[in-house]
This record gives structure tokens, sequence and C-alpha cells, in this order.
């Protein structure tokens, strides 16, 4: 008779060990379950594996993973094919084999072209380097997209070449955003697929990919310049390599499942919420998220107000009265965060206290929505939300109307009155709790958030003492 004590298996998809005794024997067997794939085959797909997949693939990594390299790896295919012939046009471009052009000249166009990428580096890292962990996505998309662009640029520049100094300082600057942009965004999506502390491993394991996917294309490369020689067909050849170039970028980012919240994605979800009293999941919310800067989802585009974040105090307290001001510190006394409701700008200003969690982020974000909708029904403003809101169970947004029914209705547009924000506050409280169970049935992180904050953060639970 034979006991199996352990079963043991290299991986998710590795070899699968039993260790068996045998009775009436002190010793223990290793057996190897083999499959349907011969050892010689498996030893070589294990030693590719090995190369360019990270340690303990699939389960090591999220699982998006796959599909994003795979529409990742196109696209750098194409990229290196239409490099290679943008190379071609700006060696033509500045004279190489021209016995007119000096090589001092040529040797100051190219330092004033690198001189005028770094200095592109440095302002657009300045200018929005706070926003590519919050929309990681388009700015992944956008630096394709100037990519493109500047390539575009380089392959007309044997047609310019008066103003090849010119031409080749504007693309490299625009380089200089793609290589900011695409580099931190990259980033934050190896963080994203890393789920086992292995972000160093999976960053070098892109790279490897991204090296072989470059070798090929470079030879293929080699080929196709002898082939399309400065005809008419270069242009057909790189208009349908830019075209599945920003294609395949396009599914790549789309593929991305990121189970954090940004302004976007949060919106969504509260969206969805408000109106159907569901939490959508992060698979679907995703999919409906916008991969273009300059759209997307925002908050005010269902509750009527513009929702901000850790800014300063001094925009949103010069609208209170000092009496005023206390009062709402006195209704938020016990929270991490106080709102103050700006109804001429349209705009709530979240401030928040030191120290604050990505839950109680979330839950100030939540809070403000339910305030922005409120102060609207109080003051009798319509929004869109009112007739898309499913009317067949009741949703946070039919309990939030029968509650705000308790109170006489504004005739001046006015803020809701701050005896009836002490109650509106318990409202809150009870929705939220219902709120944050949904979002954690349906798979969001809490831990971390993408949420673009301001620094700006306030201390009122130890003030109020006369100095």
């Amino acid at each position: 008779m034979t006991e199996i004590l352990v079963k043991e298996q290299f991986g998710s998809e590795g070899d699968i060990f039993t260790y068996i005794n045998k009775s009436g024997q002190n010793e223990i067997k290793q057996i190897k379950v083999r499959g349907a794939v011969s050892a010689s085959l498996r030893s070589l797909g294990q030693f590719f594996k090995d190369i360019l997949l990270p340690y303990g693939y699939p389960s090591s990594v999220s699982d998006d993973y796959t599909e994003y390299q795979i529409w990742d790896t196109a696209q750098c295919f194409c990229s290196t094919i239409i490099g290679a012939f943008s190379t071609r046009a700006i060696l033509k471009g500045v004279g190489v084999g021209n016995q007119e052009i000096n090589a001092l000249s040529a040797a100051v166009t190219w330092i004033l072209k690198d001189g005028s990428g770094m200095i592109g580096r440095i302002v657009f890292a300045w200018w929005k380097g706070n926003d590519l962990d919050s929309d990681c996505k388009k700015w992944r998309f956008f630096a394709d997209v100037i990519n493109d662009m500047a390539m575009t640029v380089e392959l007309v520049l044997p047609y310019f070449s008066q103003f090849s100094m010119h031409l080749l300082c504007l693309t490299s600057t625009m380089k200089s955003l793609v290589g900011i942009a695409g580099g931190a965004t990259r980033a934050s999506i190896t963080n994203h697929q890393a789920i086992r502390d292995n972000t160093a491993e999976v960053s070098a394991k892109d790279g490897t990919q991204e090296c072989l996917v470059n070798l090929f294309g470079s030879i293929l490369s080699i080929y196709l310049l002898n082939v399309f020689n400065e005809s008419n067909s270069d242009w057909l050849l790189m208009f349908l390599l830019m075209f599945f170039h920003l294609l395949t970028n396009y599914w790549a980012v789309k593929a991305l499942i990121f189970k954090t919240f940004n302004k976007q994605r949060l919106a969504l979800v509260l969206r969805s919420y408000f109106n159907l009293s569901t939490v959508l999941s992060p698979q679907k919310i995703n999919e409906n998220e916008s991969v273009l800067l300059g759209f997307g989802s925002d908050v005010c585009q269902f509750c009527g107000f513009e929702i901000l974040a850790g800014v300063s105090l001094k925009s949103a307290a010069e609208k209170f009265t000092a009496a005023d001001f206390k009062e709402i510190l006195n209704v938020y006394e016990n929270q991490d965060y106080l709102l103050l409701v700006d109804l001429q700008r349209r705009t709530i200003y979240i401030v928040l206290s030191k120290g604050e969690s990505t839950e109680k982020v979330i839950a100030a974000h939540f809070h403000a929505v339910c305030l922005a909708i409120a102060t609207c029904l109080y003051n009798g403003i319509q929004l869109d939300i009112y007739d898309k809101r499913q009317r067949n169970h009741r949703t946070p947004l039919d309990r939030l109307h029968s509650f705000m029914k308790a109170y006489q209705p504004a005739t001046n547009l006015m803020n809701i009155p701050h005896h009836y924000l002490v109650d509106f506050q318990d409202f809150v409280k009870q929705e939220y709790s219902m709120f944050h169970t949904a979002m954690q049935i349906n798979g969001w992180s809490l831990g971390s958030h993408s949420l673009n904050l301001g620094q700006y953060r306030c201390d009122w639970k130890h003030c109020g003492k006369n100095n």
C-alpha cells in the first residue's frame, strides 16, 4: 500500500511531483507526474520562459499582464521599424553623403538637438509629473501619439533640409515628452503588474522582451530599407505601421485593469452606485475608462459640482464669515476632513487633515458627492442623474432624495444650513458603510489610490484656543 504524503508543483504551470511512502518502508520517494508534453519540449519552453517571463509566471503577475505584453510587444515592433526609416531620413536631412556639408555644422545641429531634448525633459517633468500616476493610461497613449508625430516630422526632413536644425530640435523636444511620459507610466504599470513584490524583476523582463523585439525589428528593417528605397511606397508602409502602432498601443492600455481609484474610475463607480445601487467591478470600470487626454467621466457631470481635494483654504474660506466657518468646524469636528461648498463656483473643497488614509480620502469624495447632490436638491437645481436613475428598485439617489424632502427647500440660492448637516452626516455614514462593503466585495483595492490630491493639509481639532 502506497500513501501520498505531499504534492508539489513548480509555479502554477510547471512539473508536478508527489512524495510517497510505501507500506512497510521508512523512506520518502519523489515521483514526477508527467504531462502530455514531452520532457525535451517542456524543457525548451521552460528555458524561453525563464528568459522572457517573470519567475513564477503567471501567478507572480497581475491577470492583465499577458494581454498587455502581447500588444505592447506588437507596438514596439512597429515602432522599431518606423524608427529605422526616420533615422535614414535624419541622416539624409543633416547632409550625410553630401560633400558640401561639413562635419562641424552636423555636429552643432546634433548638439542643439540633444540640448532641446534635455530642456524639454526638465520642463515637462516639472509641469506634468504629478499627473502621470493619476492618468497613467492617458499619458501612456499620449506618449505614443507624440512619438509617431515626431517620427513623421523626421521622415519629411530630407524635403526641408534647410530647416534641419529647427525640425530636429522640435522632434527632440517631442521625444523628450515621450521619454518622460512613457518611462514614468511604464514604471506605474510595472508596479501594478508585480503582485509578489517583484517589481524589479518584472521591469527587467520587460526590458528583455523589448530588446528581443527591437533585435528582430532591426533585422527586418535592414531588409525593408533596401526594398523601400525612398519611393512613394515608403509612405504607405510608414502610415500602415503607424496605424498599427497606435492601434496596438490603444489595445494595450485598454487591456490594463487597475484596481485602485483615480479620478475617472472613482467617478464611474460613484455614478453607477448612485444610479443603480451597484458598484461595478474593476474590469467593467476599466473597460469604460477613456484613455484619451481631455476625455472621460468626472463627478461634476452627474453631481453638478467640481470636487477639489488638498487645495488651500484661501479661495474657499473667503466665501464664509467667521461665524459660518466656526459652525462648519463644529460639524466636522470628529471627521478627518472638512467640506466647504462654493455655490457660485459650483465647487466643493475637501480639506484634508494630516496623515490621511486611502479609505478616508475615498470617504471624503463620497461625502462630497452626496453633499453636492443634496445641495442641488435643496436649491432646486436640475441634474441629469435624476432622469437616468434605476426605477425598478430603491437606489442611493432615491434615499438621498427622500432624506432631503424632510427639509424645507431654499427660496434663494444658498448652502444647506449647518444644523441640517449634522443629520446629513449620519445619513452619509450609513450610505458609505454600504458603499464600502460593495467596493470590497467587487475587488477594489483600498490600500492605495491614484487620486491627484493637492499638498495642503489642515489641523482644526487642536485649534480654537486663544493665543
